[in-house]
């Protein structure tokens, strides 16, 4: 059920700014140079979402540890090594008052497709001269994402163009509410499955985990980053992604981080002492203290700032796209980045294997077992008996049997079947 067209490259070189842009700005970006270099660090800026968000939750520095994280690294490794996208294909952010924005009846380019809080009628506000993500084309995601920063609410828009009467059209739009959590249940507790699609491919908020030009200038980000490479896993997803629309190219169902996935980079590697930009180190410490979350498909391993014309104008002398590559290369990567254990992951609507889907399984002493939906795997303690005392299968209605074999066999109302492996393991949980 993938309906998205991501992003075909994400490795689109920076293009210098124009002589008069950069004099224009040249005192502005002396003293964010200046603030940087000085180590000004704590400056109070915004941030979206509840003190309680999973993107505003610091990670310990001896967090869990995914027992594939080995692999998983090396394969993220493989991939070349961090850039930042904030030129092409990324998200331009508009802070506006909706109160006196101009208000657009924006239309569905695929009726009836449209995510939560863009129901008709329609009034979203756009400010004249908006532009969306470039490059622009069919072939490309056009995030354009509008926020009010008093009301706590962003209008997020994937394949968001205009036609030559000047009226919006979207692929999808969301609107989120920025004072919540900023996690959309996942697809199959929702009536519309549709509203738990963001305008990202892991329903994510577009604002979720974006460098934002503010924060760099005040030395600090306080929240997780949003990243995404072509080795993505398909079709699975653990919280806070809502869904898994991530079908392209490279991206399988076998192999990969999957949407929500998280990384860390090793709290103990020095950043102040490294050989990062001013730049460069905020952005290591929110991955030390704060960990990215895997939220997209992008043809390269790639981090996201803001790419509205202002900010765009804005990085210009403060940060550029190759900012991290000279020092996170790939052997880096594989020494000095881990994944955080995911526990068990969701199937997501377009996983290469045929419901029923197995979505929890507690054993008697109250614990999850840990569930695999691409080996179809259930991993129980050796002892523990197979029966649970609580469990959830998609779609509602599915009945679950216990075979003399040991194995699981789910029934979903259609007939459809699935048989599930249990497999016997001397612990149980994180490793």
């Amino acid at each position: 059920m993938s309906f998205r067209r991501l992003a075909l490259s994400a490795v689109l070189l920076a293009g210098g700014s124009a002589a008069g842009r950069a004099l224009r700005s040249s005192a502005l970006l002396s003293v964010a140079g200046c603030l940087l270099s000085s180590g000004a660090i704590g400056a109070t800026t915004w941030r979206p979402f509840s003190a309680e968000s999973p993107w505003n939750q610091r990670l310990p520095a001896d967090a869990a540890l995914d027992r594939h994280s080995p692999a998983l690294i090396a394969d993220l490794a493989s991939r070349g090594p961090w850039l930042v996208n904030m030129k092409d294909w990324s998200i331009p952010v508009y802070f506006v008052d909706a109160a006196d924005t101009p208000k657009h009846d924006v239309g569905d380019s695929r009726p009836g497709v449209y995510g939560a809080g863009f129901e008709f009628p329609r009034a979203i506000p756009i400010p004249d001269g908006a532009i969306a993500s470039p490059p622009v084309g069919e072939h490309s995601d056009n995030h354009l994402c509008i926020i009010d920063r008093s009301r706590g609410i962003e209008w997020g828009m994937w394949a968001a163009r205009q036609d030559a009467s000047g009226r919006w059209f979207t692929g999808l739009g969301a609107v989120t509410d920025l004072n919540g959590s900023g996690v959309a249940p996942p697809w199959y507790d929702s009536a519309r499955e549709y509203d738990s699609h963001g305008a990202r491919a892991s329903g994510f908020p577009l604002v979720a985990g974006l460098i934002l030009v503010d924060e760099i200038k005040a030395g600090r980000i306080d929240h997780a980053l949003t990243f995404a490479y072509d080795h993505c896993r398909t079709g699975l997803f653990i919280p806070p992604a809502s869904t898994s629309q991530n079908a392209q190219f490279d991206a399988v169902g076998s192999r990969g981080i999957p949407m929500g996935g998280r990384i860390q980079l090793d709290p103990a590697w020095d950043v102040e002492g490294s050989a990062l930009t001013p730049a460069g180190k905020v952005i290591a410490r929110a991955l030390q203290e704060y960990g990215a979350y895997c939220g997209d498909y992008a043809g390269a391993n790639v981090l996201y700032g803001d790419n509205s014309p202002a900010a765009v104008a804005a990085w210009q002398g403060v940060l550029a796209q190759g900012d991290l590559a000279a020092v996170f290369t790939p052997e880096f990567i594989r020494r000095h980045f881990r994944v955080i254990d995911m526990g068990s992951l969701l199937p997501g609507q377009n996983l290469e294997r045929s419901p029923p889907h197995l979505l929890a399984f507690v054993l008697p002493n109250g614990v999850a077992a840990r569930i695999d939906q691409w080996e179809r795997t259930i991993e129980l303690p050796a002892g523990v008996p197979s029966i649970p005392i609580a469990w959830r299968a998609w779609p509602e209605g599915t009945t679950l049997q216990v075979a003399k074999s040991g194995s699981l066999l789910l029934t979903a109302r259609d007939g459809g079947t699935s048989t599930w492996r249990i497999v016997r393991t001397e612990k149980s949980g994180k490793q």
